[in-house]
């Protein structure tokens, strides 16, 4: 048995016998369908790429992959307009370039984005100073690449949702999918702790795509996530591990193979950013620029907005 064999298996006994890798049975579920929905044309930039999504005091901000700023959505005249709200200097702050911003979340009043191409986040205040975190170094990407996570180029960092308490939930998008969840100081700028979850398969039917998870949102106190592939938003519900199982599932797959929205390149999912509130999942679609199946000359991204559904437990 030659060294490279025997390396692979330590891997695979660490991943199995550490934690980081929760096995979840293959099974199909029924998820509940979204029937009340309004889909909105994202208007106001025309190259936007929406990468991620939050809500702040009742309102939708987004960021775009390839843009430098924190975007406001508003409805007006059947449409989602945008509004740039808070301009990044990353040169400035950052001493870099390029960020690719692939997810948005709030922390008391001020926004934190991932940088996918750092494998940090951002702390932006409300002065629009930007900062990372963790402040120094690459703790993050090292725990998780060590844990089998962040193997692939362009499919690493992808969401970020705030749990209080100075508690971040971070998703690595896939092959393999999987949760960060990080414990910062009071300050944060420096990481407390650092759990690292492999989730390899799904509860759900992925259309022959790789199982991904492209948003995070907690809602009082529910982690919900979206996994763009299967066309799926689903509750995160932690085990008594800590870790993550899928719980509860809802499918959006009717709304976007309607063909009044579809896209003319329907080979992947193309939902990248994800808030909840008390009545209503909301969405954003990154379309890579590709256009409307039935209208060539509109390649806008959609806003989609879903009314939850009314669960019984049985409590």
């Amino acid at each position: 048995m030659n060294t490279m064999t025997i390396g692979r298996r330590l891997l695979l006994f660490f991943l199995f016998f550490s934690g980081a890798c929760v096995a979840q049975p293959f099974k199909q579920v029924e998820p509940i369908q979204l029937n009340d929905y309004q889909v909105y044309p994202i208007n106001g930039l025309d190259n936007i790429e929406p990468s991620g999504l939050t809500l702040k005091n009742g309102t939708l901000y987004t960021v775009g992959d390839k843009h430098r700023a924190i975007y406001r959505l508003d409805i007006k005249n059947a449409a989602a307009w945008l509004h740039k709200e808070v301009t990044l200097d990353p040169e400035r702050d950052l001493g870099v370039s390029a960020l690719d911003l692939e997810g948005i979340t709030t922390v008391n009043g001020d926004f934190v984005l991932v940088s996918e191409a750092h494998h940090r986040l951002i702390y932006v205040n409300n002065a629009g100073q930007l900062r990372w975190l963790p402040e120094h170094g690459d703790d993050l990407y090292r725990s998780a690449f060590e844990a089998g996570l962040l193997q692939l180029h362009n499919a690493g960092l992808e969401a970020v949702t705030y749990l209080g308490g100075q508690r971040f939930l971070v998703a690595a998008e896939r092959q393999p999918r999987g949760l960060i969840a990080l414990e910062f100081d009071s300050e944060l700028t420096t990481i407390q702790s650092q759990m690292n979850q492999i989730m390899r398969n799904s509860r759900q039917h992925l259309h022959g795509r790789h199982p991904d998870l492209t948003g995070l949102f907690v809602h009082e106190g529910q982690v919900f996530g979206l996994q763009r592939n299967a066309y799926v938003i689903h509750e995160l519900t932690p085990a008594d591990n800590g870790q993550y199982l899928e719980g509860q599932a809802w499918s959006y797959e009717h709304i976007v193979r309607n063909p009044k929205y579809a896209y003319s390149d329907m080979q992947f999912g193309h939902a990248e950013g994800l808030a909840v509130d008390d009545e209503n999942f909301y969405l954003v679609l990154d379309n890579n620029r590709i256009a409307n199946g039935k209208n060539p000359n509109d390649k806008r991204p959609l806003l989609i907005i879903a009314k939850r559904p009314v669960l019984n437990r049985g409590d």
